[in-house]
């Protein structure tokens, strides 16, 4: 019995580490839900990295390119077909007539005509198009030009030697056959305007 005394009394008076502090389950959740909170808020506080439009153009410039260029020359034909039809309107005549008692004409939107000039945009000269600088950079390698021969070299391509004629015959074609043109009328239409279309 005396033994039994001394050892407990030893292990009571013996110094040792508390044991380990059981944390309630709410308690932990509440440390958890601090950590995350304070964790969210220096993600949150750290500059978003956002794309550019270029980056992000070009970006669908490489996953799907003939898509991108052909959303892309849509927009721009219509969009240039716009101004040809409403800036002229805002320009004064040339003979500096500004006779208000001369009733004007009046100005009526052609949206067939912007409707022709979409899909020709879309649908034919954008894949044309993409096809034709594939063609003409696989050509600028194979002839083994550099430095300022490039641009050079492409530019005589492109205005003199072949695409500037196919690419202006091929727009007045398209549009006559969007009118309802036939083949001597579309053809008689690209002798009448091609000419003056290459030289302006």
């Amino acid at each position: 019995m005396a033994l039994y005394q001394r050892v407990g009394k030893s292990l009571l008076l013996s110094p040792r580490s508390a044991p380990p502090r059981i944390l309630s389950t709410s308690t932990a959740l509440a440390r958890r839900a601090r950590f995350l909170s304070t964790e969210a808020a220096a993600s949150s506080s750290a500059p978003a990295k956002r794309k550019g439009f270029v980056e992000w153009y070009e970006g669908h410039l490489n996953a799907r390119p003939v898509l991108t260029k052909a959303i892309t020359g849509a927009f721009l034909w219509g969009l240039g077909d716009v101004v040809a039809q409403v800036v002229p309107t805002l320009i004064p005549d040339e003979d500096g007539n500004d006779d208000t008692t001369k009733p004007k004409k009046e100005f009526k939107y052609d949206i067939p005509r912007t409707a022709r000039a979409v899909t020709f945009g879309f649908a034919i000269h954008a894949p044309l198009s993409h096809v034709h600088f594939n063609l003409l950079e696989w050509m600028t390698v194979k002839g083994g030009f550099t430095g300022l021969s490039i641009p050079i070299f492409k530019t005589v391509m492109e205005q003199f030697v072949y695409w500037s004629w196919f690419s202006n015959s091929l727009y007045h074609g398209a549009m006559g056959a969007m009118q309802g043109k036939n083949l001597t009328e579309i053809e008689n239409r690209i002798k009448d305007v091609l000419w003056d279309t290459q030289v302006a």
